[in-house]
């Protein structure tokens, strides 16, 4: 992927210098939520007792992302993050070689967050929802195949995760109805449902006596 054209080059940019202010705002000790376009668009400004810190690139995957992990982890200096990539990584016709590679640039990322000592909230990417604008780009079987070896790598190596993949889904394996705007990415109602998820998950990392 990396050596063809990025359009989403001078978004990033912009994004760098907006990231840059949160992280003069918030300072150390935030919480810092890294991801994608799904994690650009989370409106709350705090977690729990802890500010965030909004890292998401529109458009990004996980070749892409994993360098810029280390980077913002020594910058922001945070107590705790979030990560959610995957999604563009799994669009429509990518081959099974795509998703391992993906997977071994998941499992670097969380290997910096390993060597930073941050603890890290791994989330799924949320399932593809039915018949809208975005649906036909993604592929849902790729979707949930990244997301299964997500968990896998996740597990015993991140503080916590959250399983979109299942939570938003229906009977079919599909987004239910109303959970995206546009097939993939997420509406306000979702919004609400993952904040109160990752409510949960900080309360268990950073007690209510531990609010600093």
């Amino acid at each position: 992927m990396t050596s063809q054209p990025n359009p989403f080059a001078s978004h990033w940019l912009i994004r760098d210098i907006v990231i840059s202010s949160h992280k003069a705002a918030v300072g150390p000790g935030g919480l810092l939520f890294i991801g994608d376009s799904i994690v650009e668009g989370f409106y709350w400004n705090r977690i729990g007792s802890l500010p965030v810190i909004n890292a998401g690139y529109s458009g990004i995957w996980t070749e892409a992302l994993e360098p810029r992990v280390p980077l913002l982890l020594q910058s922001a200096q945070p107590r705790i993050a979030v990560l959610l990539v995957g999604a563009n990584d799994a669009k429509k016709d990518c081959a099974v070689s795509d998703l391992d590679d993906a997977a071994a640039h998941f499992e670097r990322i969380i290997g910096h967050f390993g060597d930073a000592e941050v603890p890290v909230v791994v989330l799924t990417p949320p399932p593809i929802e039915q018949e809208k604008r975005l649906t036909g780009f993604y592929s849902p079987d790729a979707m949930a195949s990244l997301c299964g070896r997500i968990l896998r790598i996740a597990e015993g190596r991140a503080a916590g995760s959250v399983d979109l993949q299942n939570a938003f889904a229906g009977e079919n394996g599909m987004a239910r109805e109303g959970m995206t705007t546009d097939g993939i990415h997420l509406s306000a109602q979702s919004y609400r449902l993952l904040h109160h998820m990752l409510e949960h998950e900080v309360a268990k990392l950073v007690p209510e006596r531990d609010d600093r």
